[in-house]
């Protein structure tokens, strides 16, 4: 008896440690957005590989500013590969003007519904990789993969 409860102690700890998540070559890579000092919360942060190729990585920004990367085909907070990127930060939100409609079918019936459009509440310089400022360089190490960028 002894012996078959060792065993599967055994067993169990093989499978444990032989089955955890593959590493993906990601790593972890987190900052803050600020505007004129103060945090910008729920703006998009995306991280281009310089060059074009490669995958790039995104994070929202929560009420502190604060951001944690994610490639498209990771888990959240998944990080991204080494390497030097173009950081864009883009925020948006859908304003109406208060009078213009459009009619859209709902359950088969014609129904008037409010005309809202994007509106970009930064600068085009940050939300265009030809002319943002904001560069990145992720490393081994995830304690260096801290970026601060500061929109005006």
């Amino acid at each position: 008896m002894k012996y078959i409860v060792s065993s599967f102690v055994l067993l169990s700890l093989i499978l444990v440690v032989g089955c955890g998540e593959k590493s993906d070559g990601n790593t972890f890579v987190t900052g803050t957005i600020t505007q004129d000092g103060k945090p910008l919360e729920g703006a998009k942060v995306v991280f281009i590989p310089e060059g074009g190729s490669g995958e790039g990585a995104s994070g929202r920004t929560d009420a502190t500013g604060k951001f944690v990367l994610t490639t498209s085909g990771g888990k959240n907070g998944s990080g991204t590969k080494t390497g030097n990127y173009q950081v864009t930060v883009s925020k948006t939100e859908m304003k109406w003007d208060g009078k213009s409609y459009v009619t859209a079918v709902v359950d088969g019936e014609d129904v008037k519904v409010k005309d809202e459009k994007t509106v970009h509440l930064l600068p085009v310089q940050y939300r265009n990789v030809a002319s943002t400022p904001f560069k990145a360089t992720v490393t081994e190490n995830k304690d260096s993969n801290v970026f601060d960028f500061d929109v005006k």
